[in-house]
């Protein structure tokens, strides 16, 4: 059995305000029972502090816990309790990260994955089986832009500009000695 998150934009990039849509893909052999299938979205800030020049203090710090962005992981309920039949099944879903009618005091941050911090929203798809089966999950990490409405400024919009370099053009301070050609 094999499960595979595909989500609707192939670039992986949402607004917070934007709806997370895609499909979970199931590949069996064979028919097979769940008792729920859940998708859980998690946003987590991770600290790393790297070896070599870091000292005894610094490397305590460098295993701290991730911090948690979202106040709480968000759950949704794909499917209740079924059957999946063999050979290919796709289950549409779609999650809100932040709904615009509630108030919602969470802040998404960008994506973002440094050197010493990652910023990084992993979508999780559990598929609940039985007492006697092994619970299956795949997890696929998707891209947080930030709001256009939080930016200091709006975007410039790009123009194009014609120009063109020559020697004539160039204002160097070195450039009547370089015509020239005489050294000082």
């Amino acid at each position: 059995m094999s499960i595979e998150i595909k989500l609707s934009r192939s670039n992986r990039i949402y607004r917070p305000d934007e709806p997370l849509e895609g499909k979970v893909i199931f590949k069996l052999n064979s028919g097979a029972s769940y008792q729920s299938i859940r998708i859980t979205i998690d946003g987590a800030v991770n600290l790393q502090v790297r070896g070599g020049s870091a000292g005894v203090i610094e490397s305590v710090y460098g295993m701290i816990k991730p911090i948690q962005i979202m106040n709480s992981k968000k759950v949704v309920d794909v499917r209740s309790s079924g059957k999946l039949g063999s050979g290919t099944t796709e289950i549409p879903f779609s999650v809100i990260l932040k709904d615009r009618k509630e108030e919602n005091l969470e802040k998404f941050y960008e994506t973002y994955h440094g050197n010493n911090v990652n910023i990084q929203y992993l979508m999780i798809v559990d598929v609940v089986r039985g007492y006697l089966h092994k619970p299956l999950a795949e997890t696929m990490e998707f891209i947080v832009e930030s709001e256009k409405d939080n930016l200091l400024q709006k975007p410039v919009s790009p123009e194009m500009v014609f120009f063109y370099i020559t020697q004539d053009t160039q204002r160097h301070q070195l450039l009547p000695e370089l015509k020239s050609g005489s050294q000082s």
